[in-house]
């Protein structure tokens, strides 16, 4: 049996509602009665830490020594497992911002943090998982639900970070003067330097991707969301996955979550879907780089759902420049059973940790 460990935790992302669309199943899914999910066959799932330890989590990371790191309004905390049993019994405050942090990444001992309308770089030059003093800031970006979002490394040495349609990236956000993009369009993707001095804009035309990552050969996959209230207008466009392209826009043109303005998928001056996935509210995503799971697991990723309370998983097969991708459900509830996972991390050991919540749910 393999194992898949999962924690309360928190997001705050727009309701929305509608059936799920485009789905694959490869077989029925195995009901775990006492946790009110259902999972794919040989697949354990258990609870790792609730909100006593930790309430309303925002974002997940691990640190320098794979431990669990969350986040959410006036702290930072790592959760500890002293007993070995699986089972977090202890929080230890790393930090306490004013606001949760809706991206966090660790360099060695030192936390780069996104939150509270800028990115900053919490100080730990002793190692002692608590932070030395207040932050410095490294970049003003907006925040909100469809601000900035998570920060990641790169296979490259560089800091990605990624945010939505409301983050109002723009020339001061560029200060290479080779930039692939010098007119960023709603929500995008910036690369920083690694000393992060400079930066630039890589990627451009999301609506409000929440997270990303990149596969064993340093390609990068997103999934973005759609406007829920057009969702029978003819022009609605659904959750999709995108193969993330160097220096192109993915189709969306305009800020905000009221209205939509958005080239299909097909058009030639944009980068086309991987696949529509279907309504939903895209949050957590995560590249499985491991080899525990069985192979057919290995290099595809899991990407998360807020609204439906559904993990998905889509195997990666080359295709020319690409890949050919089809969603199929990992996990999901059962029945009215709350489940709205926000954020995912692979650990050393090639477990999956899932958080969950949302608006106080």
């Amino acid at each position: 049996m393999r194992r898949l460990l999962h924690f309360i935790a928190l997001a705050v992302f727009l309701p929305a509602f509608g059936p799920q669309a485009n789905a694959q199943q490869p077989s029925p899914l195995v009901p775990v009665e006492e946790l009110g999910l259902r999972i794919t066959p040989r697949f354990r799932v258990t609870l790792h830490a609730d909100h006593d330890l930790a309430p309303d989590i925002y974002a997940m990371t691990l640190d320098l020594r794979g431990r669990v790191v969350v986040t959410s309004q006036g702290y930072i905390k790592t959760l500890l497992d002293t007993n070995h049993d699986g089972v977090a019994d202890q929080a230890v405050t790393f930090a306490k911002p004013p606001s949760g942090g809706m991206g966090m990444c660790f360099d060695g001992n030192d936390l780069l943090f996104y939150g509270g309308g800028a990115l900053v770089r919490y100080r730990d030059q002793n190692g002692d998982g608590v932070a030395d003093g207040p932050p410095e800031k490294i970049a003003s970006l907006k925040g909100g639900e469809h601000g900035a979002h998570a920060i990641r490394k790169g296979p490259d040495g560089w800091w990605y970070l990624i945010g939505g349609n409301s983050t109002e990236f723009g020339l001061q956000h560029i200060t290479l003067t080779n930039s692939p993009i010098r007119a960023p369009q709603a929500g995008s993707l910036m690369r920083f330097s690694p000393d992060l001095k400079q930066s630039e804009i890589i990627a451009t035309g999301f609506r409000n991707p929440y997270d990303f990552d990149f596969n064993a050969e340093g390609e990068l996959f997103t999934y973005d969301s759609d406007v829920e209230r057009e969702y029978f207008l003819p022009w609605y466009t659904p959750t999709r996955l995108y193969h993330v392209a160097y220096a192109l826009h993915h189709g969306w043109r305009l800020g905000g979550y009221m209205r939509s303005w958005a080239r299909p998928g097909h058009f030639l001056d944009s980068v086309d879907w991987l696949w529509p996935v279907g309504r939903g509210s895209p949050v957590g995503v995560v590249v499985y780089r491991h080899t525990q799971f069985p192979e057919r697991y290995r290099n595809g990723f899991f990407y998360l759902d807020w609204t439906f309370g559904k993990v998905w998983f889509t195997p990666l097969t080359r295709h020319g420049a690409t890949y050919r991708a089809r969603p199929e459900v990992f996990l999901e509830p059962i029945g009215t059973q709350g489940f709205a996972p926000t954020d995912v991390e692979v650990t050393p050991d090639g477990s999956l940790y899932l958080c969950i919540g949302g608006r106080k749910t």
